[in-house]
């Protein structure tokens, strides 16, 4: 596929530039030069063959311009060219100034185009791509009213597709989170992450199979795809065809109750190749789903018939061609009529969803790496802004060197140039500095690409989703990228320059000529102040809310409060033992880790008694000693105060006050002792919490919250555990050593709770960290800039400083006449940036934090100040320089 696009990419480019006559000979050469290098390396093929392809780019074989003289356009550009590079060469700080801007912005171009480049290429690689639609469901829940949009089916609606809709082709149904099962043998297991996946997963996607036939490796009960690392894992060069398999797993579902491994004498029915970077689906092994329904059925639910059963599963499609995605969803409505009659005022509704916009949509997440299509969009936007201050560089300092090369322009325009041929030399200059800084700025992208890769994307849920390597191809991208680049910032100056009349050039009048003191290159230079003092005001308003996050108030305590993670039945066991420890004061057991939550949270729908509300809740199950230890506030009734005997069935819960509010229960004094169902079971409120951070400052949505005493050792996943030690190392390898007594399989896996809370704000943090970075952008761009406008104005203000000096003038007044016009430039762009960044930090980049850090003035004026201590400094280098100069000097030419 690459091949013919390089195919394709070249002839174009021969065909734009080459003589019609010539075209035919010359791709003929190609091919057949093209034949000559099959037996080469395929990076050597792709060098070779360009260098070949625009080795044809000769004088005798380039299309002449239309509509301009009949003169040879490779002999005038090339000594364009030269010009450019002279020209380059006697104004040293000036194209240093610009070459350096632009290579700054060109190398955030670059890592943006990869980056783009590689988002929308997830999934390319299956055959359907354009034609698979995975199916997506809307519908109310709770009292308030709440609409809930998934990327999940049901099996009944995968049925009606398969059978009863026409245009339609595989369909394939699967789970749509991982199962984590320790699969192994009888010698040892590894812990793996499995989809349990329809027997027509390998006909409608385009996954490597190795081994095994693809219309029946996952068709039969207990067969299992394994990836090619987990085979080698387990079986090393053996044959893994055909091995059986044992699973255990540990957990519970969100209704609390405790699940078991489905899998039962497991098979290796298939090997298929490590899923790409670019899938959107990654797993380790693949279990038929069969293995699954066989457990529905014998439990004799209705899982399989009943269209509300959509929470668990993805239902994916391939649209045969030329259907159209609103028939299939017209008809999935049509489907629903009968079981939607049942409940008006929650329908539910199905839509098919574009695999291509799995990765980046805003809505529907998948179990695997995403990138929201909101934060793809801010930052091309922070990009474009670095791009255009650099280009807006170029065209103020061209501009303002304009009256200097006015004498140049006449004497080409006396010798016979015409305008456009002026117009042109300006334009490959611009050109020429563009691909310059073009080279610098990919060198500088591969200094920043592993700070890059290295910055924190939960949505990557921890999977590599980026490589950013550079192809061949790619490197003609950029290049065209810099001549647009150039033509961008040189269009302007090129067009003032062409338009000089010969008599003014040589009359030197050129400076009533130029734009008067509100003019283009003053309304460029406060833009560029504009993005740096907001780019500023956002990283220091982002930083302040994430150390603000950190230091909140949660409502309970966390110091000196460990936590290890627990993925097995041996949490009794684990916790006597860790309590014979002396650095371990306390030991608590919980579900998850308040404030944290993590892939153990769960919830659960809570009715009232009389079922007239209902409301989804976070459930928390602890211990005992869960509540004392973290010292949370009981406002009505009592705690959890011993142990829950092994054969007594939970029936008492401790609530918040949002669970109160939310099913209208009344104050938290007179809600003790009533009942609440949960699972079809009446539960006893035996106290009322005090609100506290159930999640984290950005997830308010589920606000009721309640804790269940359990006695089940698989509703633990985490050990808290309060330590009173200062050597943290021997403590945690202590901890270890006795975790690998118990769990040869997982690793130990222990952090504070301050660590935690960090880990869960880390997209924060990556924000910042990435808006810090294109701010020093920025800021270092709009300073090179105004190093530029400086100089040119103490160059041409030279000799009126010397007179000045002559006459008396200290260096303050000089910095007075040299600062105070750049001062209010800096003013003005303070005056626009400063209520247009806090509309968009407080609508856009902040709100989904539900407690705002209180803003200050300080932290409003970060942005000006930092830009005018930046520009005051640079001023003052300059008036220094120019104080210290003698006067003679610049008079003696007079």
């Amino acid at each position: 596929m690459k091949t013919l696009k390089s195919n394709k990419l070249s002839h174009r480019l021969l065909k734009l530039l080459c003589r019609k006559e010539y075209i035919e000979e010359i791709l003929g050469d190609l091919a057949e030069y093209k034949e000559e290098l099959a037996s080469k390396p395929a990076w050597k093929r792709k060098l070779f063959y360009w260098f070949h392809v625009f080795n044809f780019l000769q004088p005798w074989a380039l299309k002449n311009i239309d509509g301009s003289q009949k003169l040879n356009q490779y002999g005038m550009f090339k000594n364009y060219f030269k010009t450019s590079v002279r020209s380059l060469l006697k104004n040293k700080a000036f194209s240093g100034i610009n070459i350096l801007g632009l290579a700054m912005s060109l190398s955030l171009v670059v890592l943006m185009m990869l980056f783009l480049g590689e988002i929308y290429s997830f999934d390319d690689f299956h055959e359907n791509r354009d034609n698979i639609y995975r199916v997506t469901s809307t519908e109310v829940r709770g009292n308030r009213g709440a609409v809930v949009k998934q990327a999940t089916g049901s099996y009944f609606i995968a049925d009606q597709l398969a059978q009863e809709v026409s245009g339609v082709g595989e369909v394939l149904v699967m789970t749509n989170t991982f199962t984590k099962l320790d699969i192994g043998t009888e010698d040892k297991a590894v812990p793996v992450d499995c989809y349990y996946a329809g027997s027509t997963f390998f006909n409608l996607f385009s996954f490597d199979l190795i081994k095994g036939n693809p219309n029946t490796v996952l068709s039969l009960p207990n067969q299992v795809v394994l990836t090619e690392s987990v085979a080698y894992k387990l079986f090393g060069d053996q044959d893994p065809m055909g091995q059986l398999l044992t699973a255990e797993m540990s957990g519970y579902l969100q209704n609390g109750a405790t699940a078991e491994s489905d899998l039962k004498n497991g098979v290796v029915s298939g090997i298929v190749a490590d899923p790409p970077v670019n899938s959107h689906l990654r797993f380790e092994a693949l279990i038929s789903l069969k293995t699954k329904e066989r457990a529905i059925i014998e439990r004799s639910l209705d899982h399989q018939t009943n269209p509300g059963y959509n929470s668990n599963l993805y239902v994916y499609l391939v649209l045969n061609e030329g259907v159209k995605p609103q028939q299939v969803e017209e008809a999935m409505f049509n489907s629903l009529k009968a079981f939607n009659t049942e409940r008006e005022d929650n329908p539910l509704i199905h839509n098919l969803q574009s695999m291509s916009t799995f990765i980046t949509s805003d809505t529907y997440h998948s179990a695997g790496p995403t990138f929201a299509k909101r934060k793809l969009l801010i930052m091309l936007a922070l990009t474009l802004i670095v791009l255009l201050s650099a280009c807006f560089n170029y065209t103020n300092l061209s501009l303002a060197r304009a009256l200097r090369r006015s004498k140049e322009v006449g004497v080409r325009k006396v010798i016979g140039a015409s305008r456009f041929q002026v117009f042109c030399q300006f334009l490959v200059e611009a050109i020429v500095i563009s691909s310059m800084a073009l080279i610098i700025g990919i060198g500088l992208f591969l200094l920043i690409k592993p700070f890059f890769l290295s910055l924190p994307n939960p949505s990557a849920r921890g999977f590599e989703m980026f490589e950013l390597a550079i192809s061949f191809e790619q490197v003609l991208y950029f290049f065209l990228l810099a001549i647009l680049v150039g033509l961008l910032a040189g269009i302007l100056p090129a067009l003032f320059l062409s338009k000089i009349q010969t008599i003014n050039a040589f009359k030197n009048s050129l400076q009533s000529k130029l734009p008067g003191k509100i003019s283009v290159k003053n309304i460029l230079i406060v833009f560029q102040f504009t993005m740096s003092i907001g780019l500023i005001m956002c990283a220091v308003l982002i930083n302040d809310q994430y150390n603000y996050t950190l230091s909140y108030d949660l409502g309970y305590d966390t110091e000196d409060i460990l936590t290890v993670e627990i993925q097995g039945d041996y949490v009794d066991v684990l916790a006597n033992e860790y309590a014979k420890l002396s650095e371990v004061e306390a030991i608590s057991k919980s579900g998850w880790v308040l404030g944290v939550g993590g892939d153990g949270l769960t919830a659960g729908m809570f009715f009232s008694e009389d079922r007239s509300a209902r409301t989804l809740s976070l459930l928390n199950q602890i211990d005992d000693k869960y509540i004392p230890m973290h010292n949370i506030e009981i406002l009505a009734g009592e705690s959890f105060y011993e142990p829950l005997g092994r054969d007594v069935a939970a029936y008492n819960i401790l609530v918040n006050e949002a669970f109160l509010k939310e099913l209208g229960l009344g104050a938290p004094e007179e809600v003790l002792g009533q009942q609440v169902l949960y699972n079809g079971e009446k539960i006893r409120i035996r106290g009322v919490f005090k609100d506290a951070v159930s999640i984290g400052l950005t997830k308010k949505f589920l606000e009721p919250m309640v804790f269940i005493q359990t006695n089940s050792a698989t509703d633990y996943k985490a050990l808290n555990l309060k330590i009173a030690s200062n050597d943290i190392m021997g403590m945690l390898t202590k901890l270890e050593e006795v975790y690998a007594k118990h769990d040869q399989i997982h690793p130990f896996n222990a952090s504070y709770y301050e660590d935690s809370i960090a880990e869960t704000y880390k997209a924060e943090k990556g924000t910042y960290t990435i808006i810090s970075f294109l701010a020093i952008m920025a800021i270092s761009i709009s300073t090179l800039g105004l190093l530029g406008m400086v100089i040119f104005n103490t160059e041409t203000r030279q000799k009126e400083i010397s007179i000045r000096k002559v006459l008396g003038a200290g260096i303050g007044n000089l910095a007075v006449l040299l600062s105070k016009n750049f001062v209010l430039l800096i003013l003005l762009a303070a005056l626009i940036a400063i209520p247009i960044t806090l509309e968009i930090v407080e609508r856009q980049v902040l709100n989904s934090f539900w407690d705002r850090a209180p803003i200050s003035m300080m932290e409003t004026l970060s942005g000006f100040f930092i830009v005018l201590l930046i520009g005051l400094f640079t001023i003052a280098i300059q008036v220094q320089k120019a104080a210290r100069a003698n006067p003679i000097n610049s008079l003696g030419s007079e």
